[in-house]
């Protein structure tokens, strides 16, 4: 019986260039995105083509925005309280500040955030 490879990244360091390498490895895959924030979930099916990490240093004047964030681009929707709309530029962030744990397995990555998580999975 073959086991799948997982590792799960620290929980008090969860290293950014583990999750991108990731992301970059799942190029031209479907992503099938759920996020859970303040008891709301959303659904986002996005066909990756490139991502970016964007760090800012300091925070926007009305602090919204995150200082760390990761741009998914590419073709996609939202599915959300039963509407589907497409992805308004093309692109989903993902904001990072706050990342409290980060798993990482060969088909899905889940990202925990003091906002909420993200589960991330590729096919």
């Amino acid at each position: 019986m073959k086991q799948s490879k997982s590792r799960k990244v620290s929980m008090m360091n969860p290293s950014i260039e583990e999750i991108t390498n990731w992301l970059e490895s799942k190029s031209s895959h479907t992503l099938h995105i759920s996020k859970e924030e303040d008891k709301d979930q959303d659904q986002i099916e996005l066909q990756l083509e490139r991502l970016e990490h964007h760090q800012h240093q300091e925070p926007s004047i009305d602090g919204y925005g995150d200082r760390s964030a990761l741009l998914l681009h590419g073709s996609g929707v939202v599915m959300t309280a039963g509407h589907t709309a497409p992805l308004p530029t093309n692109a989903y962030v993902i904001g990072l500040d706050g990342l409290k744990a980060a798993e990482i397995h060969d088909n899905h990555v889940v990202l925990t955030t003091e906002r909420g998580t993200y589960t991330i999975k590729a096919t």
